[in-house]
């Protein structure tokens, strides 16, 4: 049975496992061009596929920019990883400069 204004829910078969991990955006709120956006994605494995996905911190920039209510949802999740990941990242740049004993 499917409500009005929802969509069935996609079989994993039909998509794959993981799905809904993603989301397809075709428009991008206070980002550059396309073209630009697209020279900084990174690359990311699925199964045999490479996808270019937004760097995290763009997307949280399109989401600010964007602010609906969804995104006022997700902004303080995205801004925690993003500071997450920054840390982590930080912390192995020390552990690499440290001189060995």
């Amino acid at each position: 049975m499917k409500r009005r204004g929802q969509s069935p829910p996609a079989s994993p078969s039909a998509v794959g496992r993981g799905v809904e991990l993603f989301d397809i955006v075709l428009t991008m709120h206070g980002l550059d061009s396309f073209e630009q956006e697209l020279k900084n994605c990174v690359e990311v494995s699925l199964g045999r596929q490479k996808l270019k996905v937004l760097r995290l911190d763009r997307i949280l920039a399109s989401n600010q920019a964007a602010n609906r209510a969804k995104d006022q949802l997700v902004i303080p999740v995205l801004a925690d990883a993003l500071a997450a990941s920054k840390a982590t990242k930080e912390s192995k740049r020390r552990k690499k400069k440290r001189p060995a004993r």
